[in-house]
């Protein structure tokens, strides 16, 4: 079933915060800034969540680590020092993402299972994603900050560039 327009969250506008990028850093910085009660959007390029864990790393498997099998129960703060790569969140039920997915007896996740880890975190959530929506530039106008997207301009207080690394790019932003 294709989402419509009308149901696409975040369309351009203004925002308290507006958050590039749908990986890992973007949707811990929505989570926050949803749970602190601050107006915000994000917007990706991509057509789901995961940002650069969706193309790499180009052997499959992380490098850090997750101990599915800890003296902790899944989605405490006691197992968090054994898992580097779920979300941290307060609600149990959103922690433990990856632990909840990774091949028994591995203790390195795929790049699938970092992928759907991230996209059940997104999606129980509730985080205001708007997928499909490439940041093209940034400027300063009125004191607030504008990004241009493929979607319209998002006036913003503040940014936040969660962009990852997967495509070395230089933006056209002055002191960069």
């Amino acid at each position: 079933m294709a989402v419509t327009e009308s149901e696409r969250p975040s369309p351009p506008g203004e925002y308290g915060v507006v958050v590039v990028g749908s990986g890992p850093g973007g949707l811990q910085t929505s989570y926050c800034l949803k749970r602190l009660g601050i107006d915000h959007a994000v917007v990706s390029a991509d057509d789901g969540p995961g940002g650069m864990f969706r193309r790499f790393p180009l052997f499959e498997r992380l490098i850090s680590w997750t101990h599915a099998s800890a003296d902790a129960a899944l989605g405490t703060r006691e197992y968090e020092a054994h898992d580097q790569n779920s979300l941290v969140a307060d609600e149990p039920e959103l922690g433990a993402q990856v632990a909840a997915r990774i091949a028994e007896g591995s203790r390195r996740p795929s790049r699938d299972e970092m992928e759907a880890a991230l996209r059940s975190f997104a999606e129980q959530a509730a985080l205001p994603v708007r997928y499909g929506c490439r940041w093209e530039s940034t400027r300063r106008e009125d004191g607030a900050v504008v990004l241009g997207t493929s979607d319209g301009e998002y006036r913003c207080k503040a940014a936040v560039f969660a962009v990852g690394m997967t495509e070395p790019w230089v933006p056209p932003i002055p002191g960069l």
